[in-house]
């Protein structure tokens, strides 16, 4: 049965917020140099105090973070969070923006298709807010992507790992 999801501004939904944020951590929360634990955190309580109700591609300092909430018989569970910010953590992609970041599923969703679902809404939430061009970066994911339309447009090689910068012209939903 396919339960509906929602996206919800973690400054709505701050008792959904330690899960995600949680699941970040285990899974990128240390050993990047890009960013630190004490990031992860500092970007959750940015997020909570952002003004959802507009993004402005050529602004500073926008960190839109949602939770991903389905029902399931009558619970509210998060199931994923994902933001769209205007800043990246590598340095040698910082004249792109804005990204889709923090994008986690949880993890026993994973494979299920929670992760499109969440992906979609977040393409026609970034389409409402007037972005047409999205970027994100993923190290071992570019197939799903791929899969959903992003394209590859540079890869960074980095000690022990790839990192693969992907964009998508949103504009295209609109047809």
């Amino acid at each position: 049965m396919q339960h509906q999801i929602k996206l919800i501004p973690v400054s709505l939904a701050k008792e959904y917020a330690d899960q995600p944020l949680d699941w970040s951590l285990k899974l990128w929360g240390e050993g990047k140099s890009e960013f630190s634990a004490d990031d992860w955190r500092n970007f959750y309580k940015n997020a909570m105090n952002s003004d959802y109700s507009k993004f402005n591609p050529d602004g500073s300092d926008q960190e839109l973070l949602f939770m991903a909430i389905r029902t399931n018989d009558g619970i509210e569970e998060v199931v994923a969070s994902i933001a769209i910010c205007d800043f990246d953590d590598i340095e040698e992609y910082r004249q792109f923006k804005p990204w889709i970041a923090a994008f986690i599923v949880r993890e026993d969703l994973r494979g299920t298709g929670v992760g499109s679902t969440v992906l979609e809404l977040m393409e026609k939430r970034i389409l409402a807010y007037g972005v047409k061009h999205i970027y994100l970066w993923t190290e071992g994911e570019k197939n799903f992507y791929g899969k959903r339309g992003y394209l590859l447009i540079d890869q960074l090689h980095k000690p022990g790992r790839v990192i693969d910068l992907m964009q998508k012209d949103l504009g295209k939903l609109l047809i």
